[in-house]
């Protein structure tokens, strides 16, 4: 009785642990649906425009809701893109967007992003 029970607890804290991480592909889509379509600033050009580097540079622009990276976008003028990522954050998606961008950092580009 025990086994089974712990077996079911398990079970259910697997599935809650993998819908509370991270995805780089839907914060691919949420990037390109509400970014991309609207600004038409391709993720990349978006990260160098900002010159961000490091996934240490990029932690702080999206500290604090992402506050720092809206700030930035809107004094580079993309006002577009910035009202994109604060839906983003709106919709609860941010570590979805950062792991995307972190992706982006790290050399995993998707076709039609470069």
């Amino acid at each position: 009785m025990k086994l089974s029970n712990l077996l079911v607890a398990g079970a259910i804290l697997a599935g809650t642990m993998t819908a509370a991480m991270a995805d780089y592909n839907k914060g691919f889509k949420y990037y390109n649906k509400l970014v991309l379509r609207k600004s038409h600033l391709k993720s990349p050009k978006m990260l160098k425009m900002l010159g961000v580097q490091t996934p240490d540079q990029l932690d702080k622009l999206l500290a604090n809701n992402a506050k720092g990276l809206i700030a930035a976008l809107k004094a580079k003028g993309q006002d577009k893109a910035a009202a994109g990522v604060a839906k983003i954050v709106k919709k609860h998606k941010l570590n979805d967007l950062k792991d995307f961008l972190t992706g982006i950092l790290n050399g995993k580009i998707p076709a039609g992003c470069s």
